[in-house]
């Protein structure tokens, strides 16, 4: 009995039984049969390099012997922490990147709160330099207050973190590896607490450098209004240019990845999932009969087909991005020869019924489909999809042509070659990111397997009939499993699921930091206007309109947002080609995803800093004068 959660460590499938491959030692050592997966574990003292260049030679003597099937094979080791998280990893990566440029924007936002508090302390802190503070224990005291507050903020979100985690988890792609770990635990408690510390001194340094510095004969002045502000204006200016900048990749980023997800659902995978159903079932073991096989699966076949609200039934030894089964193997042209030097060929592999392609939705571009009449003891039959045609017939058509499958079972009557009976549209096997391989498929009577996955067509909502479907099985057999039922709708979404988890994910920080942005440009001009109230009654005064304040306040605003925004598009120009692995159709410095962003930053910039601008032109003129 295995570990809880045990699975195969390369993510082929997720079974819960195993069983020794001795019991089907001749079918899996039969050489071009390609559904094995190996592992090894290194002796002590040889590296990687050592063991690839001795499977190099391996691989190099199996091809002499057996060019058929071994041309240009080789063997290609891969550490298996790489195996297992190398596809995640950039994502993830990415992710972690996009936190860090989140915690960035907050951070400023706080050192924006902080020069504001120190500005309205100014007296405060002269004083205390008056009665002989010295300069350094007032930088430890504003230190120690701004991480303290760094602490408290880091606690709240661990609060959140605890109670938003559960929810991440769920939502999560269930092929992420290692996503069942993912929980706060001590290591997860000390970073958050370093990292609180940490933002703390580092992001408190500069207001508490600032507020220490000012000019003690100036500040102790009564109605002084000038002391210090300069300084810290422009250092409230520069932190909020940079939190635009980093909002400005965030977004683009976003951006990328949302382009590239809604280009994934336009793909056409090659098949109609509207309506459909699959589930797997493990076939009847202890017949070891092929003919038996076939006619289990026929009568099985012919009960679902009589269940009200069903159009059609197909099988087939794979469903179309499921990820399960998928298998592929080698084969041989008759009459062509491989050339020196040529490698051996191979394609996807599937066992299917005749209304397999009618209820997938698989159109037919050449020739004919499979019948009931192409069974065991009749010519072998095979179909291919139109990537196949491609690659290996290119102009020449393939119908008529004969090939020899690599895999036998070996039973009486099955065909020793196939001939090509018609050409399919490609499907997207392995998901819609993936281009469509070449794939043939032969008919399930003259190469019968012990697992087939049957899929129903129906006229209403396909989940409605699992019950029945259930029950008409087990009307004809307890024994064997009937499990995994999905819509090819789930199938679809799960094969886009990790895409999707890291575009909502991105695209939610960037809104975050969107809105960070916003509130730090609104605080800089809202400030930097309080300050010059004076300033604005004066000009009111001497004759200026509501539309000239309104713009200086406004051109204020623009100017440190269109710097931001001009900084944020370099940055992201050099940054964005890390997503180029998650991208799909569509460009890491897509012109449109820069422009758009671009424009909507800016007036989300001149929304933030309208509110104060339009506040200033409330001023009374008189009555801010007389208070001065």
């Amino acid at each position: 009995v295995l570990p809880p959660g045990f699975q195969f460590p390369l993510g082929i499938s997720k079974a819960e039984v195993w069983t020794p491959t001795a019991r089907d030692a001749g079918f899996f050592a039969q050489r071009g049969a390609l559904i094995l997966h190996a592992l090894a574990r290194l002796k002590p003292g040889i590296n990687r390099e050592q063991a690839q260049a001795e499977m190099n030679a391996i691989a190099r003597q199996l091809e002499a012997e057996h060019p058929d099937y071994m041309a240009g094979r080789g063997v290609n080791l891969v550490p298996l922490h790489q195996q297992v998280v190398g596809e995640v990893r950039p994502a993830l990566l990415i992710l972690w990147g996009a936190v860090g440029l989140v915690l960035l924007v907050a951070c400023a936002n706080v050192a924006n709160l902080l020069l504001v508090r120190g500005a309205a302390r100014e007296k405060e802190v002269a004083v205390r330099l008056a009665l002989g503070a010295g300069r350094w224990r007032l930088v430890r005291q504003l230190l120690t207050e701004s991480v303290i507050l760094a602490v408290i903020g880091g606690g709240l979100g661990l609060l959140l973190a605890l109670w938003t985690t559960e929810a991440l988890v769920a939502i999560a792609p269930r092929d992420i590896p290692r996503m069942e770990h993912v929980g706060l635990d001590r290591g997860v408690l000390g970073f958050a607490l370093g990292l609180s510390v940490l933002t703390g001194l580092i992001f408190g340094l500069a207001p508490a450098l600032s507020t220490s510095r000012i000019p003690l004969t100036e500040s102790l002045k009564e109605g002084s209004r000038t002391s210090g502000v300069s300084g810290r204006l422009r250092l409230r200016r520069l932190l909020a240019v940079t939190e635009t900048a980093l909002a400005v990749v965030l977004l683009i980023g976003g951006g990328l990845l949302v382009r590239s997800f809604v280009n994934l659902l336009r793909v056409d995978p090659g098949f109609r999932p509207e309506n459909v159903l699959t589930f797997q079932m493990a076939g009847p073991f202890e017949q070891s009969d092929a003919d038996q096989r076939a006619n289990f699966y026929s009568d099985i076949l012919a009960r679902l087909q009589a269940l009200p609200g069903v159009q059609s039934v197909g099988g087939a030894t794979s469903i179309p991005v499921s990820g399960v089964n998928h298998m592929e193997i080698g084969f041989e042209i008759l009459g062509r020869p491989l050339r020196p030097g040529e490698d051996s060929q191979s394609a996807a592999y599937d066992s299917v019924t005749p209304d397999y392609f009618r209820t997938m939705g698989i159109l037919l571009r050449q020739g004919r489909l499979f019948t009931e009449q192409d069974q065991r003891g009749r010519p072998g039959a095979v179909i291919i999809n139109e990537a196949m045609a491609r690659r290996y017939w290119r102009e020449e058509n393939p119908l008529g042509q004969r090939i020899r499958l690599a895999i036998s079972f070996g039973e009486p009557g099955e065909p020793e070659s196939y001939e090509i009976v018609g050409v399919v549209g490609d499907v997207h096997e392995r998901g819609l990111d993936t281009e469509a391989k070449p794939h043939l498929y032969v008919p399930y009577r003259q190469q019968t397997w012990p697992f087939f996955a049957f899929a129903l067509r129906t006229s209403g909502d396909p989940r409605l009939l699992i019950g029945a479907i259930r029950a008409s099985v087990a009307e004809l057999t307890r024994k064997e499993a009937v499990y995994d039922f999905k819509t090819m709708e789930e199938h679809l979404a799960a094969s886009v699921a990790r895409r999707r988890f890291a575009t909502v994910l991105l695209g939610l920080f960037a809104g975050l930091a969107l809105v960070l942005a916003a509130i730090g440009i609104y605080g800089v001009i809202s400030h930097s206007t309080s300050q010059r109230t004076h300033e604005i009654a004066i000009r009111m005064a001497l004759g200026a309109q509501r539309w000239d304040v309104l713009k200086l306040v406004l051109g204020q605003g623009m100017i440190l947002a269109v710097i931001g925004v001009g900084i944020g598009l370099v940055a992201a120009l050099m940054l964005t080609r890390l997503l180029s692995s998650l991208l799909f159709g569509v460009s890491p410095t897509d012109p449109l995803t820069f422009v758009v962003v671009a424009f909507l930053l800016t007036n989300v910039a001149l929304v933030a800093c309208y509110v104060p601008a339009r506040r200033a032109t409330r001023v009374d003129p008189m009555v801010a004068l007389r208070y001065e």
